[in-house]
Order: structure tokens, then C-alpha cells, then sequence
């Protein structure tokens, strides 16, 4: 009778340990990839993968307890990182744009991107717009090949911080996705200091 809970306890310890494990590869590693940071902190216990993976979820978790502890200065970093996505926000304004990513999730790193998402019917307004604006771009390869062809992913930078600006079709804004608009950060941030 007892078996079960050893087992589902021994999991919840492997589970943790993989968690914390890869937690320490992407801040000090800095992967930004947590599925190869876990495969890569499963190989380093010696555990096989499969069910015993951490979610995301434990693996942010995670993270945020090891920088608090090692890096208790991540935010000062990570709040720096909000206030300028708030600021290029407000540049986007009329756009809608959204806050999603790392810097939205609290697990940005040194070098972590300001991710930005626009759902627009035109996506070549999002780069007339840059351009009207003076602001120098670059355009970002496919992620995975599931880049639409007609909306690009351009990349610029920000007072030292690479933003990275994801443009998507308007109706795929229905989708759910953890993201943030330009007044919810706001009210975010103004809650936070």
C-alpha cells in the first residue's frame, strides 16, 4: 500500500532536483531553451528522461529561488528590463502591443530580449512605422519553421536591450498566451515600486 506514495515521492524528488539542476544551467549557462536545460540536467543526474521531467512552471520556480540566492541583484535587472519594454510600448502605442516572454515571466537574464507581440491586419505598417521612426532593424529568422511568411519577427535595440517585436496576424490574438498589454504593465509596475 505504501509503494505508490515512494514512488510518487521519489518522482517529486527527481522532479525537483532536474528542476533546480537546470535552473542553474540557464543562469549561469544562459540557455534560454528550458526543454534542452532540462534533457541537459537529467543527463548531469543521471535520469532518464520521461515522466520524471519538470513543467516550465517548476523550472521558473526554480529559477527564481536559485537567483534570489545567487544573483540577488536579478530585480533591480529584471525591473530595469519592465520599465524599458513600458517605454518602447509607449512608442508602439497605437499598435496595442503586448509584453510576453521572459521579461513578462520574471525569468530574464543578463542577456534576455524585450519581447514584444503585435497582432496586426497589415504587418508591413509594424516596419513602415520603424522606419518613419528612424529605427534601425533587422529581421529575425523563422523560429522553428511556424513564422508566417508575411509576418516577420524584426529585432532593434533599446537603450542597450535587444527587443525583439513578433508580428502576427490579428485574429490569432484570440490564441492564449501569458502576455501583458501596455496598461496592465504599467498598473504592474506602478504596484511593484
Amino acid at each position: 500500500m505504501s509503494k505508490p506514495y515512494v514512488l510518487d515521492r521519489q518522482s517529486s524528488v527527481l522532479r525537483a532536483q532536474i528542476a533546480e539542476r537546470a535552473a542553474r544551467l540557464i543562469a549561469e549557462d544562459l540557455l534560454h531553451d528550458f526543454a534542452l536545460a532540462k534533457k541537459k540536467a537529467a543527463k548531469q543526474l543521471g535520469i532518464s528522461e520521461g515522466r520524471m521531467m519538470p513543467s516550465n512552471q517548476e523550472i521558473e520556480t526554480a529559477l527564481a529561488n536559485y537567483r534570489a540566492v545567487y544573483y540577488p541583484e536579478h530585480s533591480n535587472h529584471l525591473n530595469s528590463l519592465r520599465q524599458k519594454a513600458l517605454k518602447v510600448m509607449r512608442i508602439l502605442a497605437h499598435f496595442h502591443p503586448y509584453l510576453t516572454g521572459s521579461v513578462l515571466s520574471g525569468v530574464a537574464g543578463s542577456n534576455s530580449d524585450i519581447n514584444l507581440i503585435l497582432f496586426l491586419d497589415d504587418p508591413k505598417s509594424a516596419e513602415i512605422f520603424l522606419l518613419n521612426q528612424q529605427i534601425d532593424y533587422d529581421i529575425l529568422p523563422p523560429a522553428n519553421g511556424r513564422q508566417l511568411a508575411d509576418y516577420p519577427s524584426l529585432t532593434f535595440w533599446f537603450d542597450d536591450s535587444q527587443v525583439s517585436l513578433h508580428v502576427r496576424p490579428r485574429d490569432a490574438e484570440r490564441q492564449k498566451e501569458e502576455r501583458m498589454r501596455l496598461e496592465e504593465l504599467e498598473v504592474f509596475l506602478s504596484a511593484s515600486s
